[in-house]
C-alpha cells in the first residue's frame, strides 16, 4: 500500500476531529458551493497538513500526485484546500511534469477559492517553464466556461517580469467584452499585478483602451494606479 494512503486518512481524520457542523454550513453558504464542508479554519486546517509532512516523506514525483489526486478527490472542500496545500508545498515537483494533473483539477475547480490558487500558483508556475503551454491559455480564453476564461487570465498573475505581455494584452482584449464579472476582475487584477513590475505601460495600456475596458476591469486594475496618477478615469 502506498504511504500516501495513511497520510490522507491522517489528514481526513484530523479534518473530522476538528470540524464544526455550524461552522460547515457557513462556510457552505457563504462561498455558494454544492460540496461540504468539514468546517475547519485555515488555520487548523494548516497545522493538520504540519501534521501530515511529518508524517510521512513525499519524496518523489509520483507520490506527489497520488498525493494531489487523492486529497482533490474528497468529498469535503478542506480536502480540496489540504491539495493545494501540498501543491504548493513541494516546488521541487511544480514542473512540467506535473501539468497533466495540474489540468485534471482543473476540470472540476468549480470557485475562486480553488481555482484561483490552482491557476496562479500552479499552472502558471509551469507555463513559464514551457512557453509551448501557452496554447492553453488561448484555448481557455476561447472556452464557454468562465472559469477557464479566469483561470486564462490569471495564469499570468505572479510572472512579474517573465510576463508575456503580448500574449496577456491580447487575451484582456478579447475578453473586455466578457459579461461575467469573473473574468472582469480577474483582469483588472492581473493588470493591477503587472503594473507593479511596469506601472506606465499598464497606466498607457487604460488609457488607450478605456472605452473597451469595464469599469470593474479599471477599477481593479487601478488599485495602485489610483495612488501613483489619478488622471485615469
Amino acid at each position: 500500500m502506498s504511504l500516501v494512503i495513511p497520510m490522507v486518512i491522517l489528514m481526513q481524520q484530523h479534518l473530522a476531529a476538528e470540524g464544526s457542523t455550524l461552522v460547515a454550513k457557513k462556510m457552505q453558504y457563504d462561498l455558494n458551493s454544492r460540496q461540504p464542508f468539514y468546517g475547519v479554519s485555515p488555520e487548523k486546517r494548516h497545522k493538520i497538513f504540519q501534521l501530515a509532512i511529518a508524517h510521512t516523506s513525499i519524496d518523489n514525483i509520483e507520490n506527489y500526485h497520488r498525493l494531489l489526486l487523492w486529497l482533490w478527490s474528497g468529498v469535503y472542500r478542506e480536502e480540496r484546500y489540504l491539495a493545494l496545500d501540498a501543491g504548493e508545498y513541494y516546488p521541487e515537483y511544480q514542473t512540467v511534469a506535473s501539468f497533466n494533473v495540474y489540468l485534471e483539477m482543473l476540470e472540476t475547480a468549480d470557485n475562486v477559492d480553488i481555482l484561483d490558487r490552482l491557476a496562479a500558483n500552479l499552472i502558471g508556475k509551469v507555463i513559464l517553464q514551457d512557453k509551448a503551454l501557452e496554447c492553453y491559455l488561448i484555448q481557455w480564453r476561447e472556452s464557454d466556461s468562465a472559469w477557464l476564461k479566469r483561470a486564462s487570465v490569471l495564469a499570468h498573475l505572479h510572472h512579474k517580469q517573465q510576463t508575456n505581455v503580448v500574449l496577456l494584452t491580447e487575451t484582456i482584449l478579447y475578453l473586455a467584452a466578457d459579461k461575467s464579472m469573473l473574468v472582469q476582475q480577474a483582469m483588472g487584477q492581473v493588470l493591477n499585478a503587472y503594473s507593479q513590475v511596469d506601472f506606465a505601460f499598464v497606466d498607457n495600456f487604460i488609457k488607450d483602451n478605456m472605452t473597451l475596458l469595464t469599469p470593474l476591469c479599471r477599477r481593479e486594475a487601478r488599485k495602485l494606479t489610483m495612488m501613483v496618477n489619478n488622471t485615469v478615469d
